[in-house]
C-alpha cells in the first residue's frame, strides 16, 4: 500500500503497525512524532544527533562515556542522593572562591584522607592531634594567656 494522504484507524486507540510474530522491520518518517507509548523500547541504535530537549523519566541506565555540557543539576530534594561509584579523574574546584561548604553542621564527613591541606583558618570543635611535627612560621597561641613563640622557645615539653 503507498499512501499520498493520512493513514487513520477506524476509531480512537484502535490498530497497530505490525504484530508481535510479525514487526515492521523499519520505521522512516520525514518528521517523526509518536505521542503516546507504553510498553518497552529497547534497540541499538549508533548515530548521532541534537535534540532542542530530551526528557527521561523512571530508572534509565546509560552504557559507555557520556559527556554532558552546559550546566547541569542533579536532584532536586535533600532526599535525593548521588552514588558514585568511580574514581574522579579531575579537581573537584567550586565555581566561586570562599562560597561553598562540604558537608553541614549536622552532616559531616566521617573521615578525609588528605594528603596536604592549605587553609586560610582552622576551627576544631574537639581535639586536634598529630603524629609528626607541628610547624609553624608564626607564634602559637592557647587559649587564655600563654603564647609559644618559636623564636624563643628551644624546647618546650607539655605534662612532663
Amino acid at each position: 500500500i503507498m499512501a499520498t494522504r493520512n493513514f487513520v484507524p477506524r476509531s480512537g486507540s484502535e490498530g497497530q503497525l505490525g504484530t508481535q510474530a510479525k514487526p515492521w522491520g523499519v520505521v522512516v518518517a520525514d518528521i517523526g512524532h509518536f505521542a503516546t507509548l507504553s510498553g518497552s523500547i529497547s534497540g541499538s541504535v549508533s548515530s548521532t544527533g541534537s535534540f532542542g530537549r530530551l526528557e527521561i523519566a523512571g530508572d534509565s541506565s546509560l552504557v559507555g562515556d557520556v559527556t554532558i555540557g552546559g550546566n547541569i543539576s542533579i536532584g532536586d530534594a535533600d532526599t535525593d542522593s548521588l552514588t558514585i561509584s568511580a574514581d574522579l579523574t579531575s579537581n573537584l574546584v567550586p565555581n566561586a572562591d570562599s562560597t561553598f561548604d562540604i558537608g553541614s553542621s549536622t552532616k559531616n564527613w566521617k573521615v578525609g584522607y588528605i594528603e596536604k591541606l592549605e587553609l586560610t583558618n582552622i576551627t576544631a570543635s574537639n581535639n586536634i592531634s598529630a603524629s609528626g611535627d607541628i610547624l609553624s612560621d608564626g607564634r602559637i597561641f592557647e587559649k587564655g594567656t600563654s603564647v609559644i613563640d618559636h623564636a624563643t622557645a628551644m624546647s618546650i615539653v607539655f605534662g612532663g
